[in-house]
């Protein structure tokens, strides 16, 4: 299926109790909005609408084709030359996406299989201290993008609000059974707020399917609300005690565990290195949701000064449980830890 396919959607369907509404208009080629119009054609936004209600003819579309299992490499760029995006100059086939049935599933076994829709929109929201004030100059960082990373870091205005780009907000599926069956899938997005100092952060996961829709600029943006900050911690680990030690009575099998342990703790300790990461081991998440994008907050480099001190500090911590995890390798041999306002429990 190419993505002219998909010039003209068309949404009648409930998802969660949210409803996405827009018809087809035989006579122009084009897609109708469920709400006014101006003269040009083009729809009228209503700053506070549900983004459910978004036309969706007037989002970056990339159509995923199937050729790959369960995953697929999109562009960041909706101007990416590579990308099979639909424009709203496109006119063949419309595709109806129909009502969904308890009977379809939402796991896919054969998902390369499939040719999924994939949506992408700019999104915004506010950091706010614990009074409701904006916090100005606050760091986010898209899901888990390192600190020195800033590709995926955004700073905050005067007024605690952030900006990012072609966001990927909603998927539709489409599902085995009738020929253009569609089940359209809200995204969860992992933020992480840090104040300029510090103190104050907070890690969190939005969801899309609660979005609301504002305008700036004359486009469409996804306005997921307000970020509360709350206080941070540190946490500090010996170098030497983030190796796996072997035991009289550790097992062959144990042995080849540790060694690969270690092995990838020595790369990571050095200067290319990817880092030290830290996971909360739970995640309070909204009812119904089913897919976390990551529990992983960045992993922290070490410096020279690390090295030199024989410790590294994890920073910008909420209380919580928390792991250490080495390129998703193992977890069983640095005891997890606590941080909370009393101070670090191994």
């Amino acid at each position: 299926m190419t993505s002219n396919k998909f010039a003209k959607l068309v949404v009648a369907m409930a998802v969660f109790g949210l409803g996405l509404f827009t018809s087809c208009s035989e006579s122009d080629g084009g897609v109708a909005s469920s709400y006014s119009e101006t003269q040009t054609g083009k729809p009228v936004i209503r700053p506070g609408m549900p983004i459910a209600e978004l036309d969706t003819s007037y989002i970056h579309k990339v159509v995923h084709k199937g050729e790959n299992p369960c995953y697929v490499v999109l562009p960041k760029s909706a101007d990416d030359e590579e990308s099979d995006s639909v424009s709203e100059d496109d006119s063949l086939e419309v595709v109806e996406i129909v009502e969904v049935m308890d009977s379809i599933p939402y796991y896919r076994v054969a998902c390369g299989a499939h040719d999924d829709i994939y949506m992408y929109i700019k999104i915004k929201a506010q950091i706010v201290d614990s009074e409701g004030l904006p916090v100005e100059g606050a760091i986010v960082y898209e899901n888990y993008c390192s600190f020195d990373d800033e590709r995926c870091q955004h700073v905050t205005d005067k007024d605690g609000y952030f900006y990012i780009d072609n966001v990927h907000y909603l998927t539709y599926l489409q599902m085995d059974g009738p020929e253009n069956r569609y089940l359209p899938d809200y995204e969860l997005v992992q933020l992480r707020a840090l104040s300029a100092d510090f103190s104050l952060g907070a890690n969190v996961f939005k969801e899309f399917s609660k979005a609301t829709v504002d305008v700036v600029d004359d486009e469409p943006v996804a306005d997921l609300g307000t970020i509360v900050v709350g206080p941070v911690y540190t946490a500090k680990f010996y170098l030497d005690s983030l190796f796996a030690n072997e035991v009289d009575s550790t097992s062959e099998y144990d042995e080849i565990d540790n060694e690969k342990w270690n092995e990838n703790m020595t790369k990571n300790l050095g200067e290319d290195g990817n880092g030290i990461c830290v996971a909360l081991n739970e995640v309070v998440l909204p009812p119904g949701v089913r897919f976390v994008p990551s529990l992983f907050y960045p992993c922290y480099k070490v410096t020279d000064e690390d090295r030199k001190n024989g410790y590294i500090v994890f920073f910008g911590l909420p209380e919580g449980d928390y792991r250490i995890d080495i390129d998703g390798f193992g977890n069983k041999h640095v005891p997890d830890f606590i941080v909370s306002r009393e101070g670090n429990v191994k």
